[in-house]
């Protein structure tokens, strides 16, 4: 018998290193496209993806902004860092949300302050796409564009986060030379929005 017919085939696994759940950002206005939103997150689940919705909710409205005006500067630090954890956004992509300065705020800072891919959902009746999507695509920015259908938006939301995303990703830069500390009030998404493993921590058991 060959001396590593005795060795293990197959790789330990230690906490850490199992899939995580996918973190989701949706921007929108309110009263429109939730029920979209939850046949979304609702099919990713049902193919087997763990999903964190971390996007504010109709309770939390409350304290945040009226008419699609940018919030005071505390909602924006919460906005901004629970955007800063997500794998995606997806928004809505209307020609009127360019009338959102929030949306707009949203986007902006997604895109190009934290580089989290943005998945624009355009509808068959507009005569015109929003320019923010032009923008996005002219800055060659990480982005995909569908049709708002369940079936469409899944796969798309998929290959944009990469697949199943590791425990590492989006938890740490990677480049040694950059120098960030992430938004305010990060410390404090994390506490009451952690990342969690897809797997649990047999070690706990």
């Amino acid at each position: 018998m060959p001396d590593n017919a005795l060795e293990p085939q197959f790789a330990y696994w230690e906490p850490g290193s199992e899939e995580r759940y996918i973190r989701i950002f949706m921007s929108h206005r309110w009263g429109q496209d939730r029920e979209l939103y939850e046949q979304v997150l609702g099919q990713l689940r049902s193919q087997g993806h763990h999903i964190d919705d971390v996007s504010l909710n109709e309770r939390q409205q409350i304290a945040g902004p009226r008419g699609g005006d940018v919030p005071d500067l505390k909602v924006q630090a919460e906005v901004a860092a629970r955007i800063f954890t997500a794998d995606i956004v997806i928004v809505a992509s209307r020609p009127g949300i360019t009338r959102s300065d929030w949306v707009m705020w949203e986007l902006r800072i997604a895109a190009i302050g934290y580089g989290v891919p943005i998945l624009f959902l355009d509808f068959d009746n507009q005569q015109r796409r929003a320019a923010i999507v032009a923008e996005v695509a002219a800055l060659a920015l990480q982005h995909d564009v569908c049709q708002p259908v369940v079936r469409e938006i899944v796969p798309r939301v998929i290959k944009l986060v990469g697949g199943r995303p590791s425990w590492g990703t989006r938890l740490q830069e990677r480049d040694p030379h950059l120098r960030f500390r992430g938004p305010p009030m990060l410390s404090g998404i994390s506490k009451k929005l952690p990342y969690r493993a897809a797997l649990p921590d047999v070690s706990a058991r």
